[in-house]
């Protein structure tokens, strides 16, 4: 019997899977950094940048450049140029370059990152105003490896919501819904590489403008996403704005935001009905105000304020003919008949809505002085 069990528990080893085939980390290239450009012949340039494992490497990354049609011919190029095999399922960063997004038909050189199942769809996504074949060869002296120090500079850029976090995934599923346009992360390299906003594509996925930082914000609220961290400095022309500094200025962060959208078909178009309420701490103020008395008139200066900027949001995207808010989603779920006879042409109906934003502001405390 104990000849029985020894010869079964030898076919059962004999089944399992093995490290036979197995491969050192030294023989693969992780690609954790990739980027698409159009050089100034509008020739496709791939870059990459990989970690190195070998001890005896002076470098600890391997940065590559190539010229090729697709994303996915460039992988054959990269293994003739370094000496491991190219993997790609780790990428954590993929930038685009601003010469690329120019073209309407840009989207589809990413479908070699969708189509093969060993690639990951949880890349960030950002577009580059710049060469990014330099970005991808910088090497800052004072931070940790480049695609670790852009992940966590995008994540950061998003908890802080001075720009937003999209994904290939995510991006995919704006690219595809009928109801939004993609916007994505935007930066670019100087003497270092800073985050300048978010870019706004329309659903061809052309490049067609760029919010700074306050307008992202602005763009997160109207998004119902309320999450992290908002400050605000703005400018109250109702105060005096006399000496060296401009002493109208002032600064505060909500400490809750609450948002709700209406929607309705009015007089051949959808009519968008918004308000936005925020309790507030102010954090700065450089104008002499009496905090006790005064505080409703301040609050009413800071809604008119804010409204103002709304007002001017909506109407620059509505001029670019885009829906980065995603008002299609509300338009489509509460009034669906109308909304199905411009669902393949939304971004022009939505050029022609009427959006009303209402904000309504509570000082809620003043810092350690009135």
């Amino acid at each position: 019997m104990k000849r029985v069990y020894l010869v079964c528990l030898l076919l059962s080893l004999s089944i399992l899977p093995g490290c036979w085939d197995q491969t050192n980390i030294e023989d693969i290239s992780l690609s954790l950094l990739l980027g698409i450009d159009l050089d100034e012949n509008d020739h496709l340039v791939i870059s990459s940048s990989d970690p190195i494992f070998n001890k005896e490497a002076k470098e600890k990354d391997e940065k590559s450049v190539v010229q090729a049609s697709t994303l996915r011919q460039s992988r054959d190029k990269f293994d003739a140029t370094i000496t491991a095999l190219t993997s790609r399922g780790k990428v954590q960063v993929m930038l685009i370059g601003k010469r690329v997004v120019e073209h309407s038909d840009w989207y589809s050189l990413l479908d070699a990152s969708y189509r093969d199942g060993k690639n990951t769809t949880m890349s960030r996504v950002a577009l580059v105003d710049g060469s990014v074949s330099d970005l991808v060869k910088f090497t800052p002296a004072d931070k940790p490896r480049l695609p670790l120090y852009l992940l966590t500079l995008i994540d950061t850029a998003r908890d802080q919501n001075i720009s937003v976090k999209t994904s290939l995934q995510e991006l995919h599923r704006q690219y595809t819904e009928k109801g939004m346009s993609p916007s994505i992360t935007e930066l670019k390299k100087d003497d270092q590489i800073k985050i300048t906003g978010t870019a706004l594509l329309n659903r061809s996925g052309q490049y067609k403008m760029t919010l700074n930082a306050d307008q992202t914000k602005l763009l997160r609220i109207l998004q119902h996403e309320t999450k992290g961290e908002f400050s605000f400095t703005v400018t109250l022309p109702d105060q005096p704005s006399d000496g060296f500094f401009q002493k109208n200025k002032m600064s505060f962060f909500p400490d809750f935001i609450r948002v709700k959208t209406k929607t309705d078909y009015k007089d051949n178009g959808f009519v968008f009905d918004i308000k936005v309420s925020m309790g507030i701490i102010v954090s700065e103020r450089l104008f002499r105000f009496n905090g006790n008395k005064n505080t409703p008139e301040l609050e009413k200066q800071l809604q008119e304020e804010l409204q103002n900027q709304f007002r001017e949001f909506l109407k620059k995207i509505q001029s670019a003919k885009i829906d980065p808010i995603g008002l299609g989603l509300y338009a489509r779920a509460y009034e669906y008949a109308e909304w199905k006879k411009v669902q393949d042409t939304w971004e022009e109906a939505f050029s022609k809505a009427t959006v009303n934003v209402k904000v309504k502001v509570k000082i809620r405390a003043n810092g350690s002085t009135t």
